[in-house]
Order: structure tokens, then C-alpha cells, then sequence
């Protein structure tokens, strides 16, 4: 049998026109060249999304939902890890594929014993599939969510182990920035992807700090290091806003879905900066007793900062595909974005 190539011998000239072509292709690769999948975060204890939030999926063409089970907390009283806050579903998530989200305190995995961990892990994946049964859910993936500490390092590495070794499946984890920074201190999670959590910047509860939920030039001390974290990555981006009240430079409270539009309507606060209100008389009001000299800081996520954080990100993932979230599905947050903003935070580059 005859092997010989057949080809067509091109003239040298079209040869090197191709050759730049390709040259030029290659070096005009950006960030947004990586493939990501959209998805959203559902956050809420029911599962009952409304109109315009399944409006917002369609439109976003969203196929992938991270939706929180349950937390699991210690309980004093029993002195063991119960679960709390279970999801309730009013609907079932058609057309969507789930990967449910268990969130787990610190505290639980630093009070529970080393020997008890089996049987934890054992817990969490039979209420997971129970859960999952009982709505019709097929989960390709499911994900824990702890923000663990040196203490309680090994327990939870131990737990995702245990669930890595029953669910068979791709099993992740949520990775603070401080965890991308550290690795050394604060270890590698043993599971299949990390989600880069690019929120919660910074200590909401000093008085000084700028934008906890957001700040750019905080997330840039850590996303050098981004370059070289071992675990393929994934990232959810913030859309909620807040307001952080404080009295005598100390935290008072927090105020959910609350921005500085709806602060500057306020007749009692007198602006200081684009964010930050101070209180000019004693009053009752947002739901709670207000004195003269408190402060309120309005932290939100503007888009421009988005945007920009999305490219810097992707300029410093190593991994081509990953999952591109939002946090998180609910209209009173996601109204503060137009549907074309939010189609263009999650897609590639065209």
C-alpha cells in the first residue's frame, strides 16, 4: 500500500502570508480567549425564583446554578454538627444543572473530633442526596464552602477527602484570597477545583476600610499569586450591595441591599465622601435607633470595577475553562445591573 503524503505545494509567498496569519492569531490571544461557562449563586433558604430572576437566567442564557443545601454549625447543646437553614424548594429547577453548595462554619470543624470526621462527611452526603432525590436534581459536582483557619486545617481536609471518597464525582471548594497568597500556611484543599471567591476584600468591621465587599487595589496584593496556585480555578463575582453602620469608630450594624442613592434621600445623614454618611441628629429610622455622629459607609460593585477585575483575573488564571458566577440570584440585587452588562461579565470575549 502506498503511503506517500499527498499535498499541494504552495507558492512560497502564500506559504509566509499563512505563517504570519497564524503568528499574528496566536499573539493577539487575551484573557478573554479562555472559555468560561456562565453560572449564578442561589443564596436564598427557598428555592422560589421569581419571574424576573428565571427571565434573567434565560436571558443570560445561564445553565449552571451553584444552590446552597444548608449550613452546618455546631450546636452547643448536643455538641455536634447539625444542619441548618435546609433549603426548601417551591419549584423545581428545570433545565438548570444544580451543583449543590454546603456551607460549614469554622467553629463546627474546630469543635468536632478528628475520629468524628467519617462520620460527618458520611452526614453531609446522605442529606445532600437526600435533598437532591427528593427535587429530581442529578448534580454533576457538589461544593463545600468553609472558610477554615491552621486550626482547623486537617479536620476539613480529612472531610473533603471522606466526600471526595462517597460522591465518586467532581468535588470543589470555595478559596479565599488569602488562601491564594498563603498556600504554604494554609494548604491546598484536596479537591478537584477551587471557586476564587473575589469578594469580601476586607475587614468590613473597621471603621476605615474603604469597600470591604470590593477594592481593587486590595485584590491586587493577591493576584500575582494567582499565576502559580496549583488548583485549576473557577471565579464568582459580587453583585450585592450593603451599608456598614458604625458608632464611636466601632461596627454597629448592617444593612443589606442598601446604596448610597437611598442614603442621599435620607434628610438625618449628611454626605462625607461618594460613600460614607454621617448622621446629623438623633432619629429612628432603617429599622433601628440612630445617633448623631454615626456612620454609614455604602459599599457596592460598580461596573467599570467589575469589568476590571474580570480581565485581571483572566490575565492571571492558568487554566483555559472555567466557570464564570455571579453572587447572587435575587432581583432586589441584580436590578442594579442592565441584562447587558451581566451578559458581558460572563461570556468571552467574542
Amino acid at each position: 500500500m502506498n503511503t506517500t503524503h499527498c499535498c499541494f505545494k504552495l507558492p512560497n509567498g502564500l506559504c509566509l502570508l499563512l505563517i504570519a496569519f497564524f503568528v499574528v492569531t496566536l499573539s493577539c490571544q487575551t484573557p478573554d480567549s479562555k472559555l468560561l461557562t456562565p453560572a449564578f449563586y442561589s443564596w436564598q433558604t427557598t428555592y422560589n425564583p421569581s419571574a424576573t430572576e428565571r427571565r434573567l437566567l434565560e436571558q443570560l442564557q445561564i445553565r449552571k446554578l451553584y444552590l446552597r443545601y444548608f449550613d452546618v454549625d455546631w450546636d452547643p447543646a448536643t455538641q455536634s454538627a447539625v444542619p441548618k437553614a435546609v433549603v426548601r424548594f417551591t419549584q423545581k429547577p428545570v433545565g438548570l444543572t444544580i451543583v449543590p453548595v454546603v456551607f460549614i462554619t469554622n467553629q463546627t470543624l474546630l469543635h468536632s473530633d478528628a475520629s468524628a470526621i467519617p462520620e460527618l462527611a458520611e452526614n453531609l452526603y446522605r442529606k445532600i442526596t437526600q435533598i437532591s432525590r427528593l427535587n429530581g436534581i442529578r448534580s454533576p459536582e457538589i461544593q463545600l464552602d468553609c472558610d477554615w483557619s491552621a486550626g482547623s486545617r486537617e479536620r476539613y481536609f480529612h472531610l473533603l477527602r471522606e466526600l471526595k471518597n462517597r460522591f465518586k464525582g467532581p468535588v470543589s471548594a470555595t478559596i479565599r484570597l488569602h488562601q491564594i497568597k498563603y498556600p504554604e500556611q494554609t494548604g491546598l484543599p484536596p479537591v478537584d477545583r477551587g471557586m476564587l471567591m473575589f469578594y469580601n476584600m476586607a475587614d468590613w468591621k473597621r471603621a476605615d476600610t474603604r469597600n470591604s465587599i470590593y477594592d481593587l487595589d486590595v485584590a491586587q496584593r493577591y493576584t500575582d499569586f494567582l499565576e502559580h496556585y496549583p488548583l485549576p480555578l473557577d471565579v464568582v463575582l459580587p453583585l450585592f450591595r450593603w451599608t456598614v453602620v458604625y458608632r464611636n469608630n466601632r461596627f454597629l450594624s448592617l444593612l443589606n441591599n442598601l446604596d448610597s442613592n437611598m442614603l442621599a434621600t435620607c434628610s438625618f445623614l449628611k454626605p462625607e465622601t461618594e460613600n460614607r454618611f454621617v448622621a446629623t441628629r438623633d432619629t429612628t429610622a432603617l429599622g433601628f435607633s440612630i445617633r448623631r455622629g454615626d456612620v454609614f459607609r455604602a459599599e457596592a460593585c460598580q461596573n467599570d470595577d467589575l469589568t476590571a477585575g474580570k480581565q485581571l483575573l483572566l490575565s492571571k488564571i492558568q487554566n483555559q475553562k472555567l466557570t464564570f458566577a455571579l453572587y447572587h440570584l435575587d432581583s432586589t440585587v441584580t436590578s442594579s445591573y442592565t441584562d447587558a452588562f451581566l451578559h458581558s461579565l460572563v461570556r468571552s470575549a467574542p
